[in-house]
């Protein structure tokens, strides 16, 4: 993996340098190093950034189906981190972020289907 394919693929998965730090175990300040090109990307960090993409996509395929099973016409997201870890506590180390990256990816895919945020009377799908 090259410094611009991890920025590219960090970016398009709604993580920041932090978050992705935090997702691979080591530091923001690693993770910029390895964009940069100071520090080499280890094939390990690869394979797991790889992993979160696959993750993802199928997250997104997921969320697709039901939007279709659903006949939905609104997708909701979360301002925050803590709004989207509250109500999918099994994705804790991901940033509310990745969640709208996966929700635009579905809703490209879908006519007529907007996003909305949760608000304090809804609760999140």
């Amino acid at each position: 993996m090259t410094p611009a394919e991890l920025r590219s693929t960090r970016e398009s998965l709604g993580f920041t340098g932090d978050a992705l730090g935090v997702y691979v175990g080591k530091s923001g300040r690693t993770v910029r190093h390895w964009e940069t090109g100071r520090f080499v990307i280890p094939d390990s960090v690869a394979d797991e950034i790889h992993a979160l993409e696959e993750l993802t996509g199928s997250c997104v395929d997921e969320l697709v189906g039901q939007l279709v099973d659903e006949n939905a016409t609104v997708v909701i997201t979360y301002r925050s981190d803590e709004d989207f870890h509250a109500a999918h506590p099994a994705f804790e180390g991901f940033p509310a972020a990745w969640h709208r990256a996966v929700v635009k990816r579905a809703a490209s895919r879908l006519r007529g289907v907007r996003i909305e945020f949760l608000q304090e009377t809804q609760e999140g799908p």
